[in-house]
């Protein structure tokens, strides 16, 4: 897991959106965690077509669902992205 603030994310957008598909990124707002980004497999990847079978993947899907967050336009504003 890598963690950063969000000043160094906004000023490294690219490294840290491609560090997503090795591990975890956190971001952080003075200090304290605001933002988990995780990448999405690739569609065409084995990884998808290991997940796609499995109760326990599924079972993680249903249950972050259900848990509260926000557009992606908002990360966006609150990030200073547009």
């Amino acid at each position: 897991m890598t963690v950063i603030s969000i000043e160094q994310f906004r000023a490294q957008l690219d490294r840290y959106l491609a560090a997503t598909t090795e591990s975890d990124v956190v971001l952080t707002r003075d200090g304290k965690p605001c933002f988990l980004l995780r990448a999405i497999p690739d569609a065409q990847g084995s990884e998808t077509d290991e997940h796609e079978d499995s109760a326990e993947f599924w079972r993680m899907i249903r249950q972050r669902r259900q848990e509260q967050s926000i557009p992606w336009e908002e990360a966006k504003k609150q990030l200073d992205l547009e």
